[in-house]
């Protein structure tokens, strides 16, 4: 028993070096975003870390990123392209040492990214990203890594679903991290 114990463990601590280079953007795609501005709150243990706001825009494949603080402010600028990297256009000093350039691209990517409406679920290997809807005004992203939950994103609409989300959030209970961003203002007042 312990032999078999040890083994699976051994074989999921080599295939979970692996969760990091799962390939998000195969068969996921930006449906609602082109230039929008939300409300963002990270929470870690229960605290609240983090409050201001983000403008979000999409070029072709790429996500930008524009991190604003309560007084509007720039604090951050990163642009996130099809492949996942990441590259920082502009930061403090305290943020990009806080590694919150990475953080917030890969949250807010994972956010934004939908899967198509004909797809439930997509595999990576041990790793599924499936969606569901457990209310009428609510859809959920999660994604499992075999029985294990990694990440999941609970959106909630105001009227019609084609018009988008008007609030999502982002939970990694094995972060105990929660990342909330409203919809600031509607895309066609910017």
């Amino acid at each position: 028993m312990i032999r078999c114990t040890l083994l699976i463990s051994i074989i999921l601590l080599i295939s979970g070096c692996s969760i990091n280079k799962i390939p998000e953007h195969a068969g996921l795609h930006l449906p609602y975003v082109q230039e929008s501005l939300w409300k963002l709150t990270i929470e870690q243990w229960g605290t609240e870390r983090f409050s201001g706001l983000v403008a979000v825009r999409t070029l072709g494949p790429d996500l930008h990123l524009v991190l604003l603080d309560a007084t509007g402010i720039k604090l951050l600028e990163t642009i996130m392209s099809d492949g996942g990297d990441v590259r920082v256009v502009f930061a403090i000093k305290p943020v990009r040492d806080r590694s919150l350039p990475e953080y917030l691209s890969k949250s807010t990517l994972r956010i934004f990214e939908t899967v198509s409406g004909d797809v439930h679920c997509l595999e990576y290997g041990l790793t599924r990203i499936c969606k569901k809807k457990p209310a009428s005004d609510v859809e959920r992203k999660e994604a499992r890594f075999g029985p294990f939950l990694l990440w999941s994103v609970d959106y909630f609409y105001n009227k019609d679903m084609s018009e988008g989300f008007a609030c999502a959030v982002l939970r990694e209970p094995w972060k105990r991290s929660k990342v909330t961003l409203e919809l600031f203002q509607s895309p066609s007042d910017l």
